[in-house]
């Protein structure tokens, strides 16, 4: 177990311990949620102790310091067991009032902690996944969370869920009805996702001009990139003035690539790569599409996009549908349906994205997401 260093401590009202099984390499999705409720916590005469599995990066680390907050690591292991007794000695040494688990295991040793100690045990269980497709397999999964919930499920006070796509799944797939399942959406900042009106600028950039610009993020098999190349021929024919963005790396590259030059459609796609404002590239986006073929926990791109403003058109995966703010944007998975979508996206001028932005500041903003939790923390404590 390695120790961070540390900024001077108050005497704090109670206290919160983040268990994070994430190495923050960048200041991403979970880092910026980390660190605004290490922000607010701190507002709320709360004690944060984040433990993460590696040292964050330092725009990370400085972030949460500064805020007061405390930072150790501790590399789980793939034992409960081993991870219960680390677990057991850090909380007796810390005594925090409530362990927030994230990214870890729900159904394990790990929550008899509460038997030896008065605390909350809360999780958050932020994935999708992918389907089970076999009968065989489904049963198999189904028996094993059902067993393991049966077990282990008695330490837990929450688990909360970033959509009801994820809370439903518990029943639906597990066969687990439970009061202790919480949705708390994930939530994006407002601030950095704002529609950038100087869009002439962010065009030169790409060598835009006045196309009708497709932008779709991910470059993963599971993101579906490969099905909006597919479609692109009939959009094409459609609308010759049409640019294809591809944002992002991911092992479907190669693949991507060929297929590219296999349409014949070289000097229509652009493959950009990471860019380090993802803002300007939706703000300049006649429609943001969502090809996905993963479970989709949440989806942050349809919120971001929809925070801007831009039309998007939609695989229904997961929880999309619960997300999106238009529900007619979502099609079913085929190449067919995206084009026809997206053709009609340009047809109509948009797929009406006004008050978008205020349907996500309503639902989806850090703001609220942060908020909630620590309601749900007081909650727990009286």
């Amino acid at each position: 177990m390695e120790e961070v260093r540390l900024m001077p401590q108050n005497n704090f009202r109670k206290c919160i311990l983040s268990i994070c099984d994430i190495s923050p390499t960048k200041f991403g999705s979970f880092e910026e949620f980390i660190v605004s409720l290490t922000e607010k916590l701190r507002k709320d005469d709360f004690e944060h102790i984040i433990v993460f599995r590696a040292k964050p990066i330092k725009s990370v680390e400085d972030s949460l310091l500064n805020l007061g907050a405390k930072i150790e690591i501790i590399k789980p292991s793939k034992s409960n067991i081993y991870n219960f007794i680390i677990f057991y000695k850090y909380i007796k040494k810390n005594k925090p009032d409530i362990v927030h688990f994230h990214f870890y295991p729900i159904y394990t040793v790990v929550n008899y902690l509460k038997l030896f100690f008065n605390i909350r045990i809360v999780y958050t269980d932020h994935m999708g996944g992918k389907k089970a497709k076999k009968f065989s397999k489904k049963l198999l999964r189904k028996i094993y969370y059902f067993t393991n919930s049966k077990l282990f499920s008695s330490g837990i006070d929450k688990i909360i869920c970033v959509s009801n796509f994820v809370k439903s799944k518990y029943s639906r797939e597990y066969g687990i009805d439970s009061e202790k399942l919480y949705t708390i959406y994930n939530g994006i900042n407002m601030e950095k996702f704002q529609k950038n009106t100087n869009t002439e600028d962010i065009k030169r950039k790409f060598n835009l001009k006045d196309e009708f610009v497709i932008t779709c993020v991910g470059l993963r098999r599971d993101k579906g990139p490969h099905y909006l190349i597919k479609a692109a021929p009939s959009i094409l024919k459609e609308i010759p003035n049409t640019k294809f963005i591809l944002v992002g790396e991911g092992e479907c590259k190669d693949r991507i690539e060929s297929l590219i030059e296999k349409l014949d459609i070289k000097d229509k796609v652009m493959l950009v790569g990471n860019v380090p404002n993802l803002a300007e590239v939706y703000s300049i986006s006649s429609c943001v599409v969502i090809p996905s073929l993963f479970e989709e926990a949440f989806c942050f791109v349809a919120a971001e996009a929809m925070s801007i403003e831009a039309p998007i058109v939609a695989f229904d995966s997961g929880a999309i549908k619960e997300i999106i703010y238009k529900k007619e944007s979502v099609v079913s998975r085929s190449s067919k349906l995206l084009s026809q979508k997206i053709i009609e996206c340009f047809k109509n001028g948009d797929i009406s994205t006004k008050g978008s932005r205020e349907y996500v500041c309503r639902n989806f903003s850090i703001n609220k997401n942060i908020c909630t939790h620590v309601e749900l923390y007081n909650k727990l404590l009286k």
